[in-house]
């Protein structure tokens, strides 16, 4: 306490000398404890940042920042929970517990110093509070001073087994007895199980509880819901009871069971005659009209609401009011209707009658007046029309529809005017103006037109007639054209066309067709031309059509020559600058030719010079087409393989633009739009197939052409090779050589044609000239030996590197290359799992799926800035820094050296490398022993262990892997066993049971690893199968399922019980409900599926354990694989299925497909009692009868239940009808209503079987009468009349000049001689609305004047030509053929003939035997009749003579007497 003291006056004096150094002790931090903050007298001492209070040391004493708080030496104390001590002193008391003393509490006292345990060889362990003893053999008690007893003394009662015990013994008791010498009776009623009130009555182990009314149950813990029967009528609420019910009614209603309605009207509450209505809880009253109110009690008055208008005054009455009018000027019962003056309709023709106060006003129509409108203003009366034109007011109503002008209704709005109709020849309101009938240039085909009065005449010129020059002459109605030459009329003129020579004829020619033509008699044409004959002059001449490749007059100059490599042809165009100027400015600079080869790439031809140009060209298969003029650049593309060896056609012309036509197809523009303009003297020259090599960079394929080129033309005029100096390089003809068509490339690779020769372009890892050569493949880790080889980078290569390599592996992993920078990988590839993995850096991605099949594969790893590249189209995104394979790197192929840890890439490859390759260089395993050299740049191995050549497998039959019996043959580094029939796997290790054919032949043999099992599918009829697994199950019952179908709604499929355990499974509704009891629990457990499962579809169901615990866990369902319910408490196992037996279908109706209890299979088929291989296995114990194999429902369809066509679907055990169009119901028996939809928009419906039929309104169409009718669509309406649709139809708008209800007839009517003339013997008649020719058959026309083709109908058959004639046709027939129609053929027409000449007399030889043959049997019967009768003993002998036969049809059978 005294050093504290002192180290606090130190700091105090310290901090006294700091301040009087600072300055600051008089001035600032005196300043803090001038208010004296220290309490309870103790100091105050200023600091740099405030004050300090040193508290007394006497008691009591105090602490705190300003000592204001007694001191609480607890604070400090070791036992803070158990300390008392004073406020403000510095002493305290610990209160010890049990076993501790010390000032604090700390030391635990040691109960064993009295030595309390008894015994030689017991010794005393010390506790808290306590000790215990541990005792000798024989001896127990808290002091080992008691002798222990065991089984010899039979110490246990009420049958408890003795067990000995390291303490003695142990009583295991029998059920319902318990205590140390199983000596006590336990009361099974001491927990109170029983409930409700119930009596507890125990029994040994066992105790059954009696339940008081209203309850029942095991515990009585169920209280019976007397309110189940819903006892309590109109929505009363049940109220349950203990053995009881009370039933709360509604408002209303009253009763035991709310039976009662109260009758509220029984008080007669209505008043004023009202009627009472009684309800539920309440009345209302009907009341008579004017009375209102709850009770009827209220008087309306139908005044309040002020219903009179206009100033009448209302009279309240009765259920009604009155309104008094008078002197308002109003009537009607309101006094709302205005006294209409114009009610009697004063104002005439059609004026509107405008209301007043007690008058009217008349708003008449413009041509009336008068207060009334009755005045109609005379319009004619001035006689407005002139030149004897007729005026007609527009007000007279029997005008219209009569005058074409007024072809509307009539109406007073445009009643008003007058109407001039004028005579012929003047038109005009007031037909002041003549009518020019040449205005509209009525004459056709160049007629001049002559105006006359009300008329006019037209002057045809050559080649036409009629009226206004309509009619063409035609030349060829006199059929010039002989020899059935086709005859084409022109104007004035006509044209025959000869037909084509028949077969073994000269053709005919000449104006008529008249002269066979001899001009290719001689065949003048050569090269397989085409000679086309002709007459000129009476000269014969021919003309030869060359075919690609020949010119001349005979075709007989070739044009076809072919460049080699170097060759060209050079034409000097300098002739033409002699030709004339005009012609120069009308032909532009053109080039054409035909073109074939198999290259890519070729300047075809060059024009111009090196500032002046236009050039074609092949680049990459296609052409281009340039060309230059200073600055100024044209560039054109045509698409497409121009370089596949056929022939090809190009046409290039410059004018402005530049324009490429090959084979119809133009190129496109390359994008330049510049305009061009060349001057022939810079186009003098034309280089065919190249150019000179010092011109070569002017253009883009730097190369020059070689193939065949024929048929150049050069500015319209053909070029003849053989015109020119003959190059070296350059040959006549075309000699071409398919290279690639035999294969030279050994299907290995892609052979390319160079028209010259040819390439092969090898696939990897082929090589050579014919690619018939290949790359060596590498083994690594043959017989599992350790093999790796090591190149180092003898270049350096791009940042996007490629690596490519075929790989061939069986293992799962191992290094397949890896790249090294001074020891540290950058680019590695892998295998894990069978898949290519990319390592760059510490990313890694995976490549591929799985591909260590053993086959050979080729694979490509382009590396791109954030992508790797997998087989040139995968796309694999990778995050690294980029890198470059340089100079000293090292490539590592199948694994590392020792020392280096290839493991961390899954160990060293095992398989063959071949052809791997960075970039295009190749890593070349170069020995001695193998003649194949480097093709190509490569790397050679700095080192290797164990890379063998060639692709080597391990003979992987030498460790005899195949059992019973199998034979082993050697795969590619793996082994294939050729196992016996009754055995399969990998090393037939497998016994394949189903081959001896164990099962019954109508169900099917699966294998299983240990058997096999029997399945199909049966039909249940109540038919229940037992079954019994003998024990045989070694894994707890987890699961159960079954495929099931069935219609039925209730039953029980699945049911099995052991004691008080049992397991069932049925149908509840349609639901699938599952009940069980497990041996750990008295309480069932039951639980319901939320989905039905009777509809005749197949269902799987399944429970299944949530956990594998045995002791407790929730049961699931699903069906379909859908969650369908689960127990709702934990449940034990249901492994009594063992033990017990099973029945399966007991009372079940329908199909079972596979069932398994546990996984295991319950066989419907099959011997009882019979046994599988397998070890755990249900065997059939028994059953009435064996299920229905397969299926099967019953043949519901076989009554044909669906009416009226309805087609029958049997659903198993369910018909259902699909019913034809128009019915409908469960059998098809009700008609379909199809108009109960209203599905006519406008119009009726009229229903049909499956259909109906909308009737349509005028205006309207459609399926459902929806569709406007454009009435217009086909109209009539001629002449140029306009069609305007109204709702019934159409009417035609005329134009001037014509009238009628089409605008057919002419207006003013056409007069005959006059306005119509009759053509070719038609007669013209006058009617009511003109003239009309009627013509003679085979005419027709307003004037008669068209001749009907009567050869429209092409009557003619078989080829021959149809001439028209006057009202008739006949026909030219081919020479094989005749007719009226050409329809005999000559052939079968001269063949009757013959037959016709000996058939006739054979006909008349045939009929006259036929004649004599009848007489010679008319002649014999006659003869019979003598001898020949029918016997009649009794008459013939009495008679004495014989009966005389009578002339019958047939003769009667022979009798003769005896």
């Amino acid at each position: 306490m005294d050093f504290g003291r002192m180290c606090l006056q130190y700091k105090r004096a310290v901090l006294l000398s700091l301040m009087f150094k600072l300055g600051l002790f008089c001035t600032v931090s005196s300043e803090v404890c001038l208010s004296s903050p220290c309490q309870n007298n103790s100091t105050c001492v200023p600091t740099l940042d405030g004050y300090l209070c040193t508290c007394s040391s006497s008691p009591p004493i105090y602490t705190g920042p300003n000592c204001e708080r007694l001191l609480d030496p607890c604070d400090s104390a070791g036992c803070p929970s158990t300390c008392i001590a004073t406020p403000g002193s510095q002493n305290y008391t610990c209160l010890c517990p049990d076993g501790f003393s010390g000032p604090n509490c700390t030391q635990n006292i040691n109960e064993c110093h009295s030595n309390p345990c008894s015994g030689v060889r017991s010794f005393c362990v010390d506790g808290v509070n306590g000790y215990s003893c541990h005792c000798p053999s024989g001896y127990s008690g808290a002091d080992c001073g008691t002798r222990v007893r065991d089984c010899s003394d039979d110490p246990c009662f009420n049958n408890a087994t003795c067990v000995w015990a390291p303490d003695g013994y142990e009583c295991h008791c029998a059920a319902g007895f318990r205590g140390r010498n199983c000596e006590e009776d336990i009361d099974e009623c001491l927990s109170q199980p029983c409930r409700n009130g119930a009596i507890c009555q125990d029994a040994v182990g066992v105790y059954q509880c009696y339940c008081v009314p209203g309850f029942q149950g095991f515990h009585c813990e169920i209280d019976i819901n007397e309110c189940a029967s819903q006892p309590c009528e109109n929505n009363g609420t049940c109220v349950n009871g203990r053995d009881r019910y009370i039933c709360e009614c509604l408002f209303g209603f009253t009763g035991l069971n709310c039976e009662v309605d109260v009758d509220e009207c029984e008080a007669s509450p209505c008043q004023n005659g009202a009627v009472c209505h009684d309800h539920v809880g309440l009345y209302t009253c009907e009341c008579v009209p004017g009375y209102e109110g709850i009770n009827c009690e209220l008087d309306i008055d139908e005044c309040e609401s002020s219903p009179c208008r206009h100033g009448g005054v209302c009279l309240d009455m009765v259920n009604g009011y009155e309104c008094d009018c008078s002197g308002t000027g109003f009537m009607g019962f309101f006094c709302d209707i205005d006294i209409p003056e114009c009610s009697s309709d004063p104002c005439q023709h059609g004026a509107t009658c405008l209301e007043g106060v007690n008058h009217y006003t008349c708003i008449c129509w413009t041509g009336y007046e008068g207060v009334n409108c009755e005045l109609d203003v005379d319009e004619c009366v001035s006689q407005p029309c002139e030149n004897e034109g007729q005026c007609f007011q527009r007000s007279d109503s029997s005008l219209y529809r009569v005058l074409p002008e007024l072809d509307t209704d009539f109406s007073f709005q445009s009643a008003a005017g007058y109407l001039c109709q004028c005579v012929s020849g003047f038109t005009g309101e007031n037909c002041s103006v003549n009518v020019n009938e040449c205005e509209s240039a009525p004459c056709e085909n160049g007629g001049s037109c002559e105006d006359l009065v009300n008329a006019f005449q037209c002057s045809c010129p050559p080649g036409f007639a009629g009226a206004v020059c309509e009619t063409e002459l035609d030349e060829c109605e006199s059929d010039p054209c002989q020899n059935r030459g086709r005859c084409e009329d022109s104007i004035n003129a006509y044209i025959c066309h000869c037909p084509p020579a028949e077969p073994g004829h000269l053709p005919w020619g000449g104006p008529d067709c008249s002269v066979q033509l001899t001009g290719c008699v001689d065949q003048p044409c050569q090269n397989n031309a085409t000679c086309i004959p002709s007459i000129q002059h009476q000269q014969h001449q021919h003309t030869c059509r060359c075919p690609s490749g020949f010119h001349g007059t005979h075709c007989q100059t070739s044009t076809t020559f072919s460049i080699t490599r170097g060759g060209y042809l050079l034409i000097d165009l300098h002739h033409k600058n002699n030709r004339s100027r005009r012609y120069l400015d009308s032909h532009v600079p053109s080039v054409q030719l035909r073109f074939r080869t198999t290259l890519q790439d070729g300047v075809i031809f060059f024009r111009g010079g090196q500032n002046h140009f236009f050039v074609l060209e092949l680049i990459a298969g296609e052409l281009y087409c340039r060309a230059q003029s200073g600055d100024l650049k044209l560039f054109v593309k045509l698409n497409g393989d121009f370089g596949d060896g056929f022939w090809r056609g190009v046409s290039v012309s410059v004018d402005e633009g530049l324009t490429v036509l090959s084979e119809g197809e133009m190129g496109e523009d390359g994008g330049h739009n510049q305009l061009l303009s060349f001057q022939p003297q810079g186009l003098e020259t034309l280089y065919v197939g190249g150019v000179p090599q010092e011109w070569m960079n002017l253009t883009l394929s730097r190369t020059g052409f070689v193939g065949c080129l024929e048929d150049l033309v050069v500015d319209s005029e053909p070029v003849l090779p053989q015109s020119l100096v003959p190059l070296q390089e350059v040959q006549m003809g075309c000699e071409r050589t398919e290279w690639c068509r035999v294969n030279p490339c050994s299907d290995h690779g892609r052979c390319v044609d160079l028209w010259s020769n040819y390439t092969c372009v090898c696939h990897r890892p082929y090589y050579g000239e014919h690619c018939s050569e290949e790359h060596t493949s590498w083994t690594f880790s043959h017989e599992r030996n350790r093999s790796f080889a090591a190149f180092p980078i003898m270049q350096n290569h791009s940042r996007d590197v490629t690596v490519s390599l075929w790989l061939r592996s069986r293992h799962l992993n191992g290094l397949v290359l890896q790249l090294q920078h001074d020891n540290q990988p950058y680019l590695t590839l892998f295998l894990k799992n069978g898949s290519l993995y990319i390592s760059i850096y510490s990313s890694i991605r995976r490549a591929s799926d799985f591909l260590t099949n053993g086959e050979k594969l080729f694979m490509s790893i382009k590396t791109e800035p954030g992508v790797i590249l997998f087989n040139q189209t995968q796309r694999i995104p990778m995050i690294y820094s980029g890198f470059e394979v340089q100079v000293g790197d090292v490539v590592y192929l199948g694994g590392l050296p020792e020392g280096e840890n290839s493991a961390l890439w899954g160990g060293y490859f095992k398989g063959c490398l071949q052809d791997v390759r960075i970039d295009d260089t190749q890593l070349f395993m170069y020995s001695g022993s193998i003649s194949q050299k480097p093709q190509h740049a490569n790397y050679l191995p700095r080192n290797s262990s164990n890379v063998l050549e060639g692709c080597v497998g391990d003979q992987t039959c030498k460790m005899k892997p195949c059992l019973n019996g199998g034979k082993c043959q050697v795969i590619w580094n793996d082994f294939m066993c050729l196992c016996p029939l009754n055995f399969s796997g990998k090393t037939c290790e497998t016994r394949v049971w189903c081959v001896s054919d164990p099962c019954d032949p109508r169900t099917r043999c699966v294998d299983l690893p240990d058997g096999y099992e029997c399945l199909a599918n049966a039909t249940f009829e109540n038919n229940a199968l037992k079954f019994s697994a003998n024990g045989s199950f070694f894994e707890p019952v987890m699961r159960i399922s079954m495929d099931l179908r069935t219609r039925e709604e209730n039953g029980t499929i699945l049911r099995s019980s052991n004691g008080i355990e049992f397991f069932c499974m049925g149908l509840l509704n349609s639901s699938i409900i599952v009940k069980f009891r497990d041996s750990n629990s008295l309480e069932v457990h039951a639980f319901i599926s939320d989905v039905t499962v009777s509809d005749g579809e197949w269902h799987k169901v399944e429970l299944y354990a949530s956990s594998s615990r045995i002791s407790a866990f929730r049961w699931h369902m699903s069906i379909d694989g859908n969650p369908a319910g689960f127990s709702l408490s934990p449940a034990g196992n249901v492994d009594f299925f063992n033990s017990s037996t099973v029945m399966l279908a007991e009372n079940y109706t329908g199909c079972l497909g596979e069932v398994r209890i546990g996984g295991v299979h319950l066989s419907f088929f099959g011997p009882l009692n019979e046994e599988a291989p397998q070890k755990t296995q249900f065997i059939r114990i028994g059953g009435m009868l064996e299920p229905h194999l397969g299926c099967i429902g019953s043949p519901l369809c076989l009554s044909e239940p669906c009416l009226n066509n309805g087609t029958c679907t049997d659903l198993f055990n369910l018909a259902v009808c699909k019913c034809a169009p128009g019915w409908t119901g469960e059998r098809c028996q009700e008609n379909i209503d199809e108009c109960g939809e209203q599905p006519c928009v406008q119009g009726s419906c009229q229903d049909l079987l499956g259909d109906y039929e909308c009737r349509c309104p005028v205006g309207f169409g459609g399926k459902n009468c929806d569709v406007e009718v454009d009435q217009c669509k086909d109209h009539q309406c001629e002449n140029g009349g306009s069609c305007v649709a109204t709702v019934s139809g159409y009417t035609c708008v005329c134009l001037p000049g014509h009238t009628g209800p089409y605008c057919r007839w002419r207006f003013p009517p056409r007069e005959c001689d006059v306005d119509l003339q009759c053509e070719n013997g038609g007669v013209c008649s006058e009617g009511s609305w003109g003239a009309n020719c009627t013509c003679r058959p085979g005419f027709t026309g307003v004037r008669c004047e068209l001749d009907i083709d009567e050869c429209v109908s092409e009557p003619c058959l078989n080829g021959g030509s149809c001439v028209n004639r006057h009202n008739l046709y006949f026909c030219e027939c081919l020479p094989d053929f005749s007719g009226e129609n050409c329809q005999i053929t000559k052939q079968l027409q001269q063949e009757l003939w013959p037959w016709l000449l000996l058939l006739v007399p054979l006909a008349g030889l045939s009929v006259l035997l036929a004649a004599l043959a009848l007489l010679c049997l008319i002649f014999s019967a006659r003869m019979k009749r003598r001898s020949e009768g029918t016997y009649s003993p009794s008459r013939q002998e009495a008679a004495g003579a014989r009966m005389e036969m009578g002339s019958v049809l047939k003769v009667p059978p022979e009798e003769r007497l005896i």
